[in-house]
This record gives C-alpha cells, structure tokens and sequence, in this order.
C-alpha cells in the first residue's frame, strides 16, 4: 500500500546489464550502502548529503530527504537489523539490496552507487525471495521453447523472453502487460511468478506469449516521475511489444491478443484503441473504475485486519476519501485541471486516467474482450467486477468469468483474503489457464 509521502521510487537510478566485479569492489560497495543505510534510520541528513552523486543532488532538494529520513520508522515500523545483503551490477551503476527488518516487515533497501560509489539513487521494495515457487505442474516444458529477445520502445530496448509452443505451426500469441509497481518480467510477487506460470501454461497449449521486463525495473530514470502518466508507465511500451510481437517468424498476425494484470487489465482498452491489429483483449482483475474510486475501499479492507484500529491508518482513510471526493467531482468537467497528488500519484498521473477513461473507451472496441475476476480479491473487488458488466452492456462481444475461491493473483484460497497470501508459494490456477486457452481457440 502506498503512503502520502513522495515514494522513494523517484530516487532509483538506471540499472543496466550484470558483469562480473572483484570481490575487493564488493566489500566497498556494501560498506557504503550499510553506512548510507545507518546515516538514514539515524536521520542523520547532513551525513546522507555527503554521500550522494553531484547528480542526485540536482534532483531532490535537501528538505525532501529530510522529510524521507524522519518518516521512515514512522511509516515502515523501527529499524532492527540487516538480515542479508544482495548484489545487482551493472555498467553505470551496481545496485545493493539491504534485506532489512522494519517493524515486523522484511524490505529491500535498494542503494544504487556510481562509478565513485556515490549514492545515485535509493529506494524501498518488497525484500527479494531466497527462492522461487516451482513451476506450475500444468506447464510442459517440452512444448515449448524459451527465446530471449528485447522490445524496442525507441528510446530503451527492454529485456524481454519470447514463449514459443514447438508445433511448427503459426500460433497465436499473448503479450503480457504488468500491474502497478516496478516489476520484472514475470511479474514476481514475493516467491510467485505471476507471468511464467501464465506464459508457461499458455504455452503448453499451443499459444505463443511474450512477456517483457516493465520500465520502471531498471530504468526509471527514463521518466520523468513527478509528471508521468499512466500511459507512459505501462501503455506506450505495450503497443510497442504488440508491434514487434505481430512481425516475429511463427506468430499469426491475426490472433495476437493482449493480457494485462490488475493495472494492465485496467488500461487494456486503451491499448486496444492504440494498437486496433489486436484480436482481443483480456483482463486479470482490472476494472473501469478510477483508481481513486478503489484506494479508500482497498485501505478500509486492510483496516478491517487489524484487531486494533491504527489511528494513522484512519487518519489516511480520511484524507484518501475526501480526495477521492475532489477528483470525481471534477470527472465530468472536460476542462478540469487536477491539481491534487493522490498517495504518491501525481496530477499527471490522475488526469491522465480521467481524460482517458476506460469505460468511455472499451464499449466501443472492435475487439473481443474477456473479463476474468476472483471473487475474494480485496484490491479489485465485486463491484468492479460488476462494473465491467454495467459499462459493457452493449458491446458485441465479451465474455465474463468470475472465480469465487480465488484472490488478486488468482490463487485459490479460502476466507478473507490477506496480503500475506502473496508471499506465499503458489502458482496461478490452472482454471484461469484453461478459460484463456478456450476462449482464444473458439474464435
């Protein structure tokens, strides 16, 4: 869940390909991101100042960092200790993630250090897993064939991994687009691989499917993140990969389709609208809402966890709602400037969704559409669901299909569903494998 602070996304430097370091740069490098780390829990900012790049320093003024070192406790529980240390490499920069105990979560403290080991940039992410879930049993590694390859969004070219049924035949093929968030191409959740079990299980049944490493992952620093929108985070480079995907040998140019999870499911029409070649286009707990009309409903769920009420969760409550209020007050007002930052979204960003609201676009799309939903995720939840219903009453050609027992990443469960269900091993239902799979052959 996001926070009303500025998100320490915005300080995440360009992250580039891995190459071997000697272990004498290792111990320096991780020396300077335990001392950068000690300066941070201890607020002390004219110690963080001295440690940054002449660059960073451009960017994010002095009170700003102030206002991240004095909220951290505050927000993510007291700093206990370092449990493990993690390197990422790269030509311009060398990444290391500080598993790090806040309270009684375990998080990734993301340093990144240039060439002089200055701070380039930091972050907070969800601690990376010491192992991955298995393979889904549904996928059959023998029918297909993995084939690394990159999209090219004109200024990046963006690792990406092609999964290709071994039939011979032109196949049809599904492009893979992320959820909010910086994510890797499998969209890893924890120890979960959202994506490869999608791409896998696909595959095995004879449909081709690329899946591509979201910008936002290593290469931030291509967007200007106090005006970006929703497009330029997640929708530009899909209609790209939807392009490059149509002109690779095995592929029928004519069954190419578009699967996008949560926040990718949200902006599908308007990736169908861009790229009108597409076939069809399926949602994984996306909605036609706006996401500020899902935020307060997200948080009371949270809340309702908690066997004690936290007031400052209430208190955010409070603020979320009343802007919630604004922003649709202004959604039928074609002139409306917004001008409001929503936990971390900024104006860009919201204004961005409300001149382009799904649910104007996607009834009136050529395409086929199909709307898959768990009935016990908490994030996007029944009312979406049936929302999708009510704004696609009368378009020629789409196709419901609700699963009671699952959660947002389309695990079976049982009960309310927690956010401690997406850290632990499990694989995608094979029930959502097989829908895709039929509803894309019975065209």
């Amino acid at each position: 869940m996001k926070t009303t602070q500025k998100p320490l996304l915005l300080f995440l430097a360009a992250l580039l390909f891995p190459f071997l370091l000697s272990a004498q740069d290792i111990i320096h490098q991780e020396t300077a991101a335990r001392r950068f780390l000690n300066h941070l829990v201890n607020k002390d900012v004219d110690a963080m100042m001295e440690m940054f790049s002449d660059s960073f320093l451009e960017q994010i003024p002095r009170d700003q960092i102030s206002e991240i070192a004095h909220g951290l406790e505050r927000q993510l529980g007291k700093y206990s200790h370092v449990s493990r240390v993690v390197h990422e490499p790269g030509d311009d920069y060398h990444t290391v993630i500080l598993v790090t105990r806040f309270g009684e979560m375990d998080l990734g403290m993301r340093i990144a250090l240039d060439k002089s080991d200055k701070i380039a940039g930091f972050f907070i992410s969800m601690a990376p897993p010491e192992s991955f879930t298995p393979p889904p049993a549904y996928a059959d590694s023998t029918a297909f064939t993995e084939i690394p390859t990159k999209v090219d969004c004109g200024d990046i070219q963006l690792p990406a991994m092609l999964t290709m049924p071994n039939t011979g035949k032109l196949v049809p093929v599904v492009v893979l687009v992320h959820g909010s968030g910086a994510h890797d191409m499998d969209e890893s959740i924890g120890p979960n691989k959202i994506f490869r079990d999608i791409a896998w299980g696909l595959a095995t049944h004879g449909i081709a499917v690329l899946r591509y490493e979201k910008r936002n992952y290593r290469n931030a620093a291509t967007l200007d993140l106090e005006n970006i929108t929703v497009w330029e985070e997640a929708g530009s480079d899909a209609v790209h990969a939807v392009k490059m995907t149509m002109q690779l040998p095995g592929i029928n140019s004519e069954q190419v389709y578009v699967l996008g999870h949560s926040l990718g499911g949200m902006i599908a029409p308007r990736i169908a609208k861009a790229a009108p070649q597409l076939s069809g286009i399926i949602s994984l707990a996306g909605s036609p809402r706006q996401l500020w009309e899902l935020i307060p409903d997200q948080i009371e769920h949270l809340i309702s966890l908690g066997e004690e009420v936290d007031e400052a969760s209430l208190k955010q409550l409070e603020q979320v709602t009343e802007m919630a209020k604004i922003l649709e007050n202004k959604r039928n007002d074609p002139n409306a400037v917004i001008e409001e930052e929503l936990l971390g979204m900024p104006p860009s960003y919201l204004e961005d969704m409300l001149r382009n609201d799904v649910a104007v676009i996607a009834p009136g799309l050529p395409q086929r559409i199909l709307i898959l939903h768990g009935g016990r995720d908490y994030q996007v939840t029944m009312h979406d669901f049936n929302a999708w219903k009510q704004v696609l009453k009368d378009h020629h050609d789409t196709t419901y299909i609700l699963y009671p027992e699952m959660n947002h990443l389309f695990f079976a469960g049982e009960g309310i569903s927690k956010p401690r269900e997406y850290f632990e091993e499990n694989n995608v239902s094979e029930k959502v494998i097989r829908d895709v799979v039929e509803w894309i052959k019975s065209e």
